[in-house]
C-alpha cells in the first residue's frame, strides 16, 4: 500500500511539473502541427503587436497584399474569449503564399487565420485585395472576413468604441456582400441577424430600415426587442408583428395550408387580426427583463453571447397572448384548408374551382380572382349586361342551386362582389332575388345605395313599371327607356347607384313579373297612400305615349286591390296623357306623341310614401328551405380517394421501400403531383386508422401492414379525425 501511494504521488508531481514546462515555454503549435508558436502567434502576453482596426478608407498592407477598403483587425495579438487568437487576425507574421485561387473549393467549415495552410492565406489575401467582390470566391473566405465585422460590432461597439460613421459603414459593407453572396443560405441567415442586432442596440426603433428582415429565422433574437418596445409603451402591436411573433414563437407553429398558400394565409391573417384587435393586440410589460442571445457565425464569441437590454420586458415569456394568436392563425389556416387541398391534388390555382374554395376576401390579388375577373369582363362586355345565371355561376366554379332561394341568390351577389361586379337583382341590395330559372343582369361596379329610402322608392317604381308594361303582352324598348329616365333624372342617387337600378331595369323588362299576393298588401294601406300610389301607376301606364287597353285592365286590377275605384285607373290615366306638352326639340316621338319628362318625375311626397308598400308588395315569399344534401355514398374503406389515388395507393402497397426517383416516376405516370398526393394518402391512412401511410424521405417508406388493416375492415371512426 506505501508502495502505490508513492508511485501515485510521483506521477501527480510528474504531471504538474510537465504542464508548467509546457506553459512556460508555450502550447504546442496549433496552428500548424508540429511548430512551437512564438508568443505573437499564440496571442500570449510578450512581445506580440497588438491587433489595430482598420476602417474603411484605410488600406493595410500584410504580406504584400493591400486591402482596399480595410474593415479588418491586423497584427499578432488579438484574443478571443479562450484566450487564444481570434480565427478573423490577420497576422503578417505567418507566411502567405500565392498560387491558389480564392475560388478553389473549400469544405463547408469555419476557417481560423492562423491555421490555415500558406497556400489558403495566399488565396484570402488575394481575395481581400480584390475587393471581396469575386462573385467565384469560396463562402468559408467570406465569413472569415464576417468573422472581423461581427467582433468589431458587438465585442468593440457593447464597450462603446464604434462610432455611428463605423458603423453605417459596416453596415454598407454587409448589405454589399449580401448582393454578392446572399445566395448562400447560412451567409444570408446570419448577416441578416447582425444587420438587425446593430439596429435594436443602436438604430432609432420608431424608423425600421429596409433591409431589416424579420421573417428571418436567424433574427428571432433581435425581433424580441421589437416586440418587447411595444409591450412597454403599451401600443398595440401591428399584425405583421403579431404574426411573426407566432413563427418565431418556439412553441407555436402553423399549419400545412398556411405553409402551401404563404401570401393568402398572411393576407387573411391580417384581416382577421384587425376585426378581431383592431389597431392590434395591446400586452402589457411584464417584470421579466430582456436579455438577447447572439448567435454569432465567429467562434471567437463562442456559442452565444448575452446582450442585456435595460428597461425592455421579455414578451417571449407570456403564454396567454400568444395562446389567442395560435388560435386566430388555425382559424384562417383552416379557410384555407379546401384551397390548400385542391392546389395538392393537382388543381390550377387560376381555375374557377380554385375562386371557389377561397374566401371572398381573399380573391383581389389572387391568381384565381385575377383570372375569374377577366372571365366576368368577358360575360359582361357592356355595362349592363343581361346574361345566364348558369354562366355566372361556372365563372366562378359553382354548381348552380336547383333553386334560387334568397339565400343563394345573395351568396352569389356577395361573391360577384368581391371581384368588382354587382347583380340584379341583388336580395341585399333590391330587395329580392332573381327567378329561380331565369337570367341576371351584371354590371360593375357594385355598390350599396347610401340614400336608402329614395332607392328602396326607385327599385320598386322600376319593378312596377316592367310590370305594367307587360301587361299588354310584350315591354317595349321605349318603355324600359322611359324607366330609366325616371331614374336618372334622380339627383339623389350617385352614377353607381343608377347603374344598379339601369341593371335592375334591364332584368326586370326581360323577365316577366309577377303580382300575386298584392291585395292582402295592398288593402289594408291608408288611404292617401292608395291615392299616391294610383297617380303612380297612371304615370307610368302613359309614359311611353300609348296605353295598350291590357295596360289599363292591368291597373284597373292593382286599384280594386288597393280598394280604389277600378273606373280612377282611366281617369289618372287620362290625366297624365291629358297634361303632355307638344314635343320639343331632340325629344323622341312615337305615333306622334310625346310625354314631357317633367310630368311623370314623381313627386317625392309621394314616393316617400309609398316607398316602403312597394317594397312589400314586390318582396318575394321565403321560399320553403331546401331539404338538407344527403352525404354522397361511401365507398367502404377507399371513401375520399380518387381513382388516381387509388392506382398509386395500390402500386405502393407492393413494396415497403421506394426510392424517392422510383416514387416520382411512379407519379408522374399518374399525373399526380408527389407532395400533394402523399399527403392525400397520409391523410386517408391517418382518419382512417390514426397513423400514416408513407413516410417521405429518400427512400419513401410504405407502412404496408396498416394499409391492409384498413383495407380488410373498413374504415375506422376516429374523434379527432385529421384536418
Amino acid at each position: 500500500m506505501e508502495l502505490f501511494l508513492a508511485a501515485l504521488a510521483v506521477t501527480i508531481l510528474y504531471r504538474i511539473a510537465r504542464a508548467f514546462l509546457r506553459l512556460a515555454s508555450g502550447r504546442k503549435d496549433r496552428e500548424s502541427p508540429g511548430k512551437v508558436l512564438k508568443d505573437s502567434e499564440t496571442g500570449r502576453p510578450g512581445a506580440a503587436e497588438p491587433a489595430r482596426w482598420f476602417g474603411s478608407m484605410e488600406m493595410p498592407s500584410v504580406n504584400g497584399y493591400s486591402v482596399p477598403g480595410g474593415l479588418v483587425y491586423v497584427g499578432e495579438k488579438l484574443l478571443d474569449y479562450s484566450g487564444f487568437n481570434d480565427p478573423c487576425l490577420l497576422n503578417p507574421s505567418l507566411r502567405a503564399v500565392s498560387g491558389l485561387s480564392p475560388s478553389m473549393p473549400l469544405p463547408e467549415q469555419r476557417l481560423h487565420y492562423g491555421k490555415m495552410t500558406p497556400e489558403q492565406r495566399g488565396a484570402y489575401l488575394s481575395w481581400l485585395a480584390g475587393g471581396r467582390n469575386d462573385p467565384a470566391a469560396a463562402v468559408p473566405y467570406v465569413f472569415l472576413f464576417f468573422y472581423g465585422l461581427e467582433r468589431r460590432l458587438m465585442v468593440d461597439g457593447q464597450r462603446g468604441g464604434v462610432s455611428p460613421e463605423e458603423r453605417a459603414d459596416m453596415v454598407l459593407e454587409i448589405l454589399r456582400l449580401l448582393q454578392i453572396y446572399g445566395g448562400h443560405r447560412a451567409f444570408r441567415g446570419h448577416a441578416r441577424n447582425l444587420l438587425a442586432m446593430e439596429w435594436v442596440l443602436w438604430g432609432n426603433p420608431d424608423d425600421r430600415p429596409g433591409y431589416i428582415d424579420f421573417s428571418d429565422r436567424y433574427c428571432a433574437e433581435p425581433f424580441a426587442a421589437v416586440l418587447a418596445r411595444y409591450a412597454a409603451l403599451d401600443r398595440p402591436i401591428p399584425a405583421d408583428a403579431a404574426l411573426q411573433w407566432l413563427i418565431l414563437h418556439p412553441e407555436q407553429g402553423i399549419k400545412t395550408s398556411a405553409r402551401r398558400c404563404p401570401d393568402l394565409f398572411r393576407k387573411l391573417f391580417f384581416l382577421r387580426y384587425r376585426e378581431k384587435y383592431g389597431e392590434g393586440m395591446v400586452i402589457h410589460p411584464n417584470r421579466t427583463p430582456l436579455t438577447l442571445t447572439y448567435r454569432a457565425a465567429t467562434p471567437s464569441l463562442g456559442d452565444r453571447l448575452k446582450i442585456r437590454i435595460p428597461g425592455l420586458p421579455n414578451p417571449f415569456v407570456l403564454t396567454a397572448p400568444v395562446k389567442r394568436l395560435a388560435a386566430l392563425a388555425a382559424g384562417c389556416a383552416d379557410e384555407l384548408d379546401s384551397y390548400s387541398r385542391f392546389l395538392a391534388r393537382g388543381g390550377s390555382p387560376e381555375s374557377p374551382e380554385a375562386a371557389a374554395l377561397l374566401p371572398a376576401e381573399l380573391l383581389t390579388g389572387a391568381p384565381a380572382g385575377e383570372a375569374v375577373r377577366e372571365r366576368l369582363a368577358r360575360l359582361c362586355p357592356e355595362n349592363p349586361t343581361l346574361t345566364d345565371a348558369g354562366k355566372v355561376f361556372a365563372v366562378l366554379g359553382q354548381t348552380p342551386p336547383p333553386k334560387m332561394d334568397r339565400k343563394r341568390a345573395a351568396a352569389l351577389a356577395d361573391a360577384l362582389g368581391a371581384f368588382g361586379f354587382g347583380m340584379a337583382p341583388d336580395p341585399g341590395i333590391h330587395g329580392f332575388p332573381p327567378s329561380p330559372d331565369g337570367p341576371v343582369a351584371l354590371f360593375s361596379p357594385r355598390t350599396v345605395p347610401s340614400a336608402r329610402e329614395k332607392f328602396a322608392a326607385l327599385t320598386a317604381l322600376v319593378r312596377l313599371g316592367s310590370l305594367v308594361a307587360q301587361a299588354s303582352g310584350e315591354a317595349t324598348e321605349g318603355e324600359r327607356r322611359v324607366v330609366e329616365d325616371l331614374v336618372s333624372s334622380d339627383e339623389a342617387l350617385s352614377p353607381e347607384e343608377k347603374r344598379s337600378l339601369s341593371a335592375l331595369s334591364l332584368w326586370a323588362f326581360a323577365v316577366p313579373q309577377g303580382a300575386a299576393g298584392l291585395r292582402g298588401i295592398l288593402g289594408p294601406l291608408p288611404e292617401e297612400t292608395k291615392r299616391s300610389l294610383g297617380r303612380i301607376l297612371g304615370a307610368i301606364a302613359a309614359a311611353d305615349g300609348r296605353v295598350d287597353p291590357a295596360e289599363v285592365r292591368a291597373i284597373g286590377k292593382l286599384y280594386g286591390y288597393l280598394g280604389l275605384d277600378a273606373g280612377q285607373a282611366s281617369r289618372d290615366i287620362h290625366a297624365a296623357v291629358s297634361g303632355t306638352a307638344a314635343p320639343s326639340a331632340g325629344t323622341e316621338t312615337k305615333e306622334g306623341f310625346s310625354l314631357n319628362m317633367d310630368l311623370i318625375r314623381l313627386r317625392q311626397e309621394e314616393t316617400r310614401q309609398v316607398s316602403g308598400v312597394l317594397r312589400e308588395i314586390f318582396a318575394s315569399p321565403e321560399e320553403e328551405p331546401l331539404p338538407p344534401e344527403e352525404p354522397p355514398a361511401g365507398d367502404g374503406p377507399l371513401a375520399g380517394l380518387g381513382g388516381q389515388h387509388r392506382e398509386l395507393l395500390f402500386s405502393l402497397l407492393k413494396r415497403e421501400t421506394w426510392r424517392r426517383e422510383e416514387y416520382e416516376s411512379l407519379c408522374a405516370s399518374l399525373s399526380l403531383p408527389p407532395d400533394g398526393a402523399l399527403e392525400i394518402l397520409n391523410e386517408w391512412a391517418f382518419s382512417s386508422a390514426g397513423a400514416l401511410l408513407a413516410e417521405d424521405g429518400d427512400p419513401v417508406y410504405i407502412d404496408i401492414s396498416l394499409a391492409e388493416e384498413v383495407l380488410s375492415h373498413g374504415q375506422q371512426e376516429d374523434e379527432n379525425p385529421a384536418p
